[in-house]
C-alpha cells in the first residue's frame, strides 16, 4: 500500500531521497541529518519516498516538512496479519504464460550471489533490476502462483539440512521476496529526479538500484549505521522464526539457525547489489569504511564525510564556566534494544549509591518497541529506581542539555552519534559503549586530534559496572569533568561543523548533478 502525501510527483527535483523508517516519520539521529541536509541546501527541491513497515504505523510526519521539499510519498512494505501456514495435497499454481528464461536468469543470478562474496558487478545488480523491473519481467502473482516459482522454491529448499520445515521454508522465501515487488511498483512510478540518494542500503539501497536502472540517472548512498549488521542483531533476537521447525544451528553464532541465516543473506545480497549500483558511498568514519569493504561496497566508490552539528545553536546554551554540574545523566535516543536501555538502567543502580542525588534520563521515543518500553519500566521497579530513572519522552535536546551534567549512550551499535555531537556543541562530555565512531569522538583520530585530550569515556558494551564507574569519575571530579568538557568543545568546533558537512554534500549533489546526459535532463525538465 502506498499513500502520495504532499505536492506534485511529476514536478522534477534536484534530489530524491530513499528513506527507510526515517525521517519525516521516525525520530532519531538519521532522521535529523536528514533534515540537516534538506534545510541546509534551500536552493535545491528535494523529493521524498519514505519506506515502512505496516500501514497505521506512521500516522502523521514528526517533523515538520521543510519548504523545498515538493513531494513526499509513504509505502508500506509489509502486509498486515500473520501468513497462515497450510500444507497442500495438489499444486497451487495458476496457469500463465511460460517465464522459464526469466527464472532461469534468477536462478543463476541467486547463485553467483551464494557462491561468491564481497564486491560484486555492476551488471548483476542490474540484471536482477531487470528481472523486476524490465521486458517481461516476474511479477508478484508469478511468485505466489506460477509452477515455475514453484519448482525454484523447492530446488532451493534441497539445498536446505534435511528436516527442514518445508511450509516454514516455503513461506520465508515468499514473504522476503514480497517487498521487492513493491519496491518495483514504487520504481515504476518513482517521481522524476536529477539524482536519487539512499541514506542505507537493504529495501532503500535496492530501490535505488532499480531506479538507478530505470532512468540511468546518477544515485548515490550514504550510510550511518551498517544496515546489514543492524538486520543481524535484529534477527538474532526475533521470535517468529520458530525454534522447533528450524532447529539448525549454521554459520553465524551458535545461536543462529538457518532460516535467520537465509534472511541475513538476502539482507546482505541486498547491501551489495545496491553497492554495486551506485555511482558513489559516503560513510561516517573509517571504520564504517572497512566494513562496508568486508560487506562488498568497492573501496573505489567509498569516500568519508564525517557529520556535522550546528555549532552556533548550541553554543547559545552552554552553562557559564564557574556553573555547578548537576549529577544527571541523560541518554537521548528511542527506548529499543539496539539502544540497550537495560544496560543503562542497571548502571544507574550503581551510579546512585555513589553519587547522592544522581538521575537517569531516558529522552525519546517510547512508542516503536511497546513490549520492549514496558520491561524497562518493569526493570527500574524492580530495581526500586522509581525515584531516579525517569521516562521523559521526546524533549527538544537545547531544552535538556542545560540541564544536565553528562550525555550518554549505551548502544550495541551506533554510526557517529549526533547526539554525543550535539551534546559537545552544548558543552556536556560523554560516556558511550565502545561503537560506531565513538572511540574516535571521545579520544580523537589524527594528531592532532588526539592531542585535544578525552572528552569523556568509552566502555565496552553491556558492562554496566564499567559504565557507572566512568560515569563517577566524570560527575564525582569537577577538575575532569571540565578538562573534558573543554576537549567536547575544542573537538567539535574544529571537526564536526555542521557548515563543512553541508558545503561537502552541496559538492556532492553537485557533482552528480553534473553527470545528468542532457537527454535525461530534457525528460525531466
Amino acid at each position: 500500500m502506498s499513500e502520495a502525501l504532499v505536492y506534485n510527483p511529476n514536478e522534477r527535483a534536484d534530489i530524491c531521497l530513499l528513506l527507510e523508517g526515517t525521517f519525516p516519520y521516525v525520530r532519531g539521529g538519521v532522521s535529523t541529518w536528514v533534515k540537516q541536509i534538506i534545510e541546509g541546501m534551500p536552493e535545491l527541491t528535494f523529493s521524498i519516498i519514505f519506506l515502512g513497515a505496516h500501514d497505521g504505523d506512521y500516522e502523521e510526519p514528526a517533523y515538520e516538512i521543510p519548504s523545498n521539499v515538493i513531494h513526499i510519498e509513504l509505502h508500506y512494505l509489509l502486509g498486515d496479519g500473520e501468513v497462515v501456514e497450510v500444507a497442500k495435497k495438489k499444486p497451487f499454481w495458476k496457469p500463465a504464460p511460460s517465464k522459464k528464461p526469466q527464472f532461469d536468469k534468477n536462478s543463476e543470478l541467486h547463485s553467483i550471489l551464494s557462491n561468491s562474496e564481497g564486491v560484486v558487478s555492476d551488471e548483476v545488480a542490474r540484471s536482477f533490476a531487470r528481472l523486476l523491473i524490465g521486458p517481461g519481467a516476474i511479477t508478484e502473482a508469478e511468485l505466489q502462483h506460477s509452477k515455475q516459482s514453484w519448482l525454484t522454491i523447492k530446488e532451493k529448499y534441497e539445498e536446505a539440512p534435511d528436516g527442514l520445515d518445508f511450509n516454514h521454508f516455503f513461506w520465508t522465501i515468499r514473504a522476503m521476496h514480497g517487498p521487492l515487488f513493491t519496491l518495483a511498483k514504487i520504481a515504476r512510478n518513482a517521481p522524476v529526479a536529477n539524482v536519487y540518494h539512499s541514506v542505507s542500503t537493504g529495501y532503500a539501497g535496492f530501490l535505488g538500484s532499480l531506479l538507478s536502472t530505470q532512468t540511468g540517472a546518477p544515485y548515490i548512498i550514504s550510510e550511518h549505521g551498517i544496515y546489514t549488521k543492524e538486520r543481524e542483531l535484529d534477527l538474532a533476537q526475533v521470535d517468529w522464526i520458530p525454534e522447533e521447525l528450524d532447529p539448525f544451528k549454521v554459520g553465524l553464532n551458535d545461536n543462529m539457525n538457518y532460516l535467520r541465516s537465509v534472511w541475513i543473506r538476502f539482507f546482505q545480497s541486498l547491501g551489495r547489489m545496491s553497492y554495486a549500483s551506485a555511482n558513489e558511498v559516503y560513510t561516517l568514519y573509517n571504520g564504517n569504511r572497512i566494513r562496508q569493504i568486508a560487506d562488498g561496497a568497492p573501496e573505489d566508490k567509498l569516500t568519508i564525510v564525517p557529520n556535522g552539528v550546528n555549532v552556533e545553536r548550541f553554543r547559545k546554551i552552554r552553562r557559564d564556566d564557574n556553573a555547578i554540574v548537576p549529577p544527571i545523566v541523560a541518554l537521548i535516543g528511542r527506548v529499543v534494544p539496539i539502544k540497550d536501555i537495560k544496560n543503562f538502567i542497571r548502571a544507574m543502580r550503581i551510579i546512585r549509591a555513589k553519587v547522592p542525588g544522581a538521575e537517569g534520563w531516558l529522552v525519546g521515543p517510547q512508542d516503536e518497541d511497546p513490549d520492549y518500553t514496558r520491561e524497562c519500566k518493569l526493570l527500574v521497579d524492580s530495581l526500586d529506581l522509581g525515584n531516579c530513572v525517569k521516562f521523559l519522552g521526546f524533549q527538544s535536546p537545547d531544552d535538556i542539555f542545560p540541564k544536565i551534567g553528562l550525555s550518554v549512550l549505551t548502544s550495541v551499535s551506533e554510526g557517529q552519534p549526533l547526539v554525543v555531537l550535539e551534546g559537545y556543541a552544548a558543552g556536556i562530555p560523554t560516556v558511550t559503549t565502545d561503537v560506531g565512531s565513538c572511540s574516535e569522538l571521545v579520544y580523537g583520530v589524527s594528531d592532532e586530534d588526539i592531542a585535544i585530550g578525552a572528552s569523556g569515556a568509552v566502555v565496552p558494551i553491556a558492562n554496566p559496572s564499567e559504565f557507572a564507574e566512568a560515569v563517577i569519575k566524570l560527575l564525582g571530579d569537577e577538575d575532569n569533568w571540565r578538562s573534558a568538557r573543554d576537549a567536547a568543545v575544542k573537538r567539535v568546533e574544529t571537526y564536526y561543523d555542521e557548515k563543512d558537512m553541508i558545503k561537502r554534500y552541496r559538492d556532492i549533489y553537485q557533482s552528480q548533478i553534473d553527470l545528468v546526459d542532457p537527454e535525461f535532463r530534457a525528460k525531466a525538465s
